[in-house]
């Protein structure tokens, strides 16, 4: 029956963990619905193509993740509320995941849908204005319940139906979440509880700077799943318009050297190091600066002269570069 079944927003989170089992609580079979923007490059894993959610959950919690990482990518081009401190377009973001799960319910059977929200908690959706401004744009209006906060909120469609008994709801609001742990550690739910962080990495200052620095050199152009992976992999530069990226490690450096023939590639001779790559056509000065860095990330720092490898993606032949390596501390002056 839809009114005992509804839709729930789940975003790993403490408040969207304590809303679904309050839910469940009080006799509900809730769907928990997971989406991936492409954003959150921890939470999941593949199998045969499929994505699942990879954090343990409690029992009862079966997540469905959906993939909306294309039509976000685009989105993020031009988010029609803007964008939050860094690149976070969260309105506009928590506004196309409910219209997603509303076009949802009669698949799944649901007569409404819940989040975790918490009237107060963040000041860019969670403040009464936008908290009605995201319900009316998503189409719930009406059906879109916040069990933790529902009790500050005017009654939702399933509570004036009777569908849900809005006494057995809360009246959580503010930026402290004592209450929220104190529940968690009653129902047995912390063991779930992940700590605060670690989220949406549109959040975070340093991958929305380069990011910003990507749309503005893609323009029109999409933007793929492997262009936001490689914001966040390596070191990136930027000199005299060109832009580069070196890798940090091992795996990065494999993932890196899959753009092989995509991309001019940069390898030290005789001494590990760092792969870097560049979707530039550099000048020769710019190619030498950046064999440059790449040789001074390497083993052969300290020579006098390092010899770094060049492949150009075909059919241009590759070569070798004779460069003085410049060392760490210098190339940070070039970081995005």
């Amino acid at each position: 029956m839809k009114e005992k079944t509804c839709l729930a927003l789940f975003s790993g989170g403490l408040d969207s963990l304590l809303a679904i089992k309050l839910m469940m609580m009080n006799g509900f079979k809730v769907i928990v619905l997971n989406f991936n923007t492409g954003f959150y490059f921890n939470a999941y894993r593949r199998e045969g193509g499929e994505l699942y959610y990879k954090a343990p959950v409690p029992p009862g919690f079966d997540v469905r993740v959906i993939d909306i990482s294309g039509d976000f990518l685009q989105m993020l081009k031009n988010p029609a509320h803007g964008f939050g401190k860094n690149m976070n377009p969260c309105i506009d973001c928590k506004i196309y995941m409910l219209r997603k799960a509303g076009e949802l319910m009669e698949k799944f059977g649901a007569g409404f849908v819940i989040t975790g929200e918490v009237l107060g908690q963040r000041p860019m959706t969670q403040n009464i204005r936008a908290i009605k401004l995201i319900e009316k744009e998503s189409g719930l209006s009406g059906y879109l319940l916040r069990p933790l906060s529902a009790k500050c909120l005017a009654p939702t469609e399933p509570e004036k139906a009777g569908w849900v008994d809005r006494e057995k709801l809360f009246d959580i609001q503010g930026r402290t979440r004592k209450r929220q742990l104190a529940l968690a550690a009653g129902w047995g739910l912390s063991p779930f509880v992940k700590p605060p962080g670690g989220g949406c990495i549109l959040t975070e200052k340093a991958y929305s700077k380069r990011l910003r620095n990507f749309l503005e050199r893609a323009g029109s152009a999409d933007i793929t799943e492997d262009d936001m992976k490689l914001l966040r992999t390596g070191r990136h530069f930027i000199k005299d318009g060109a832009g580069f990226i070196t890798g940090r490690n091992e795996e990065e450096n494999r993932f890196l050297s899959g753009f092989r023939g995509k991309a001019v590639i940069f390898e030290a001779r005789g001494a590990p190091g760092p792969v870097t790559i560049t979707f530039d056509n550099p000048g020769e000065e710019i190619k030498n600066f950046i064999a440059a860095v790449t040789a001074g990330y390497s083993d052969a720092r300290n020579l006098a002269e390092a010899v770094v490898e060049v492949l150009p993606p075909a059919p241009e032949p590759g070569g070798l570069l004779k460069v003085k390596p410049v060392l760490p501390e210098k190339a940070k002056e070039y970081f995005i």
